[in-house]
């Protein structure tokens, strides 16, 4: 899946309608080998790691992209 950052809008690159989601979405929809489009460079996602909370009952998801 392919993503366009057009400020705070991301777009699907096979469909015609802007979604807009917020981060939290993003990180738990993004897969590794998607890309992201920005305006003036294109990143692909080569990592996706969860992180437990210091409580044990929430976690953090982190993307990594180059």
């Amino acid at each position: 899946m392919e993503y366009q950052s057009n400020g705070n809008t991301l777009q699907s690159g096979g469909s015609t309608s802007t979604t807009v989601i917020d981060w939290d979405e993003f990180r738990k929809h993004a897969k590794v080998g998607d890309t992201i489009q920005e305006s003036s460079r294109t990143l692909t996602i080569y990592d996706k790691a969860y992180e437990l909370t210091n409580s044990g009952q929430h976690f953090v998801v982190h993307i990594y992209a180059q």
